[in-house]
């Protein structure tokens, strides 16, 4: 079948075909450009019953869709539903089709209609409970042991590879830098600082330590809840990498400051006990500890490049909210002290 490129191709013969079953017609409910485009779909079948689906394909934007080839975003989240949402032990989407071209150039994602399943979503703007982050830990735990140094990666897992680490990055922070400095705490300039002169330490300091599939991309933003349940969406920056990926992204990302201060040391003394009852043998206390402390300025790159970008990617006061409440974690967390040691190390 030839790959949709844009929404007006997802045609009730093309939809027919992708989902085999007989669509007499299809309207589109709602549609927008982000990282990817995006749109959701009302289908009305031959048999007369009716669905909502959701679908993801290049965005139409010239320059975001060389950018999201350039990443490898849409071709890799497109495999991921073609060929790993079905076992991952968390909840995702239900993918009905899914189909790339060799580039990335070209692809689609026919999905599960989250809001028509009867999931919810929250925002930064909500606070967490504690009992909502600790399922969110555990749903870590349990897709992190599932692939634990599997030797899945050497095999049919070989397409996932270590978190891409793209020459504009550093470009970007400096820009952020130079026009926004004057308006952040201390630690945004300790952190473009030691990011922008040290990148590719600060990258082989992300690569240690042991390797699992992680989502790569977890904050509120990327997740939903079914139930009492979190589900997790938009696997574009899946990788194998250190867990901590995950976990230091999303306590340092999502948290609220004052939460994440009472609480760190005993959330992820749960989540290392959850990786022991799934049969891991995890680093220490204090390793892991560190390694949250490193990953969580991950979170803070992608905040700073996308503020860079204006409103491109996101709305500039979403952004600019969103780095008040993330520097008060690292500042908490002692990212920029911790990675300034583990540099001196190296």
């Amino acid at each position: 079948m030839a790959i949709p490129d844009s929404v007006a191709q997802l045609s009730a013969g093309w939809l027919s075909e992708a989902l085999q079953t007989p669509i007499a017609s299809v309207s589109t409910l709602d549609q927008h450009d982000g990282t990817t485009g995006r749109a959701a779909l009302a289908l009305q079948r031959e048999d007369g019953t009716s669905q909502r689906i959701f679908a993801k394909l290049p965005p139409a934007d010239e320059q975001q869709r060389m950018f999201v080839v350039a990443t490898g975003m849409g071709e890799r989240e497109a495999r991921f539903y073609a060929e790993l949402a079905a076992e991952v032990p968390v909840r995702v989407p239900a993918s009905y089709y899914s189909e790339w071209a060799p580039g990335g150039e070209h692809y689609i994602m026919v999905l599960e209609d989250l809001e028509a399943s009867g999931c919810g979503f929250r925002t930064a703007s909500e606070r967490y409970s504690l009992a909502y982050v600790e399922s969110v830990l555990d749903a870590f735990a349990t897709l992190h042991s599932q692939y634990w140094e599997t030797p899945r990666f050497a095999t049919d897992l070989d397409w996932i590879s270590a978190p891409p680490q793209h020459p504009i990055a550093p470009v970007l922070v400096a820009q952020a830098h130079e026009a926004f400095a004057d308006q952040m705490p201390p630690v945004f300039s300790e952190l473009a600082q030691l990011y922008t002169e040290h990148t590719d330490a600060i990258h082989r300091l992300w690569e240690r330590g042991p390797h699992t599939l992680v989502h790569g991309d977890a904050h509120d933003g990327n997740m939903f809840a079914d139930g009492d349940s979190p589900g997790f969406l938009d696997w574009a920056l899946l990788a194998k990498t250190n867990p901590m990926r995950d976990v230091g992204y999303f306590l340092a990302g999502t948290v609220e400051p004052n939460d994440l201060k009472a609480s760190a040391g005993t959330l992820l003394a749960r989540y290392r006990e959850a990786l022991i009852r799934e049969g891991v043998t995890p680093p220490d206390a204090a390793q892991m500890y560190c390694d949250c402390q490193l990953h969580a300025a991950y979170v803070w790159v992608g905040a700073v490049t996308t503020l860079a970008m204006g409103d491109a990617w996101q709305p500039q006061n979403y952004v600019l909210k969103t780095l008040e409440r993330l520097h008060q974690s690292l500042e908490f967390l002692e990212t920029a002290k911790t990675i300034e040691s583990e540099l001196a190390d190296l």
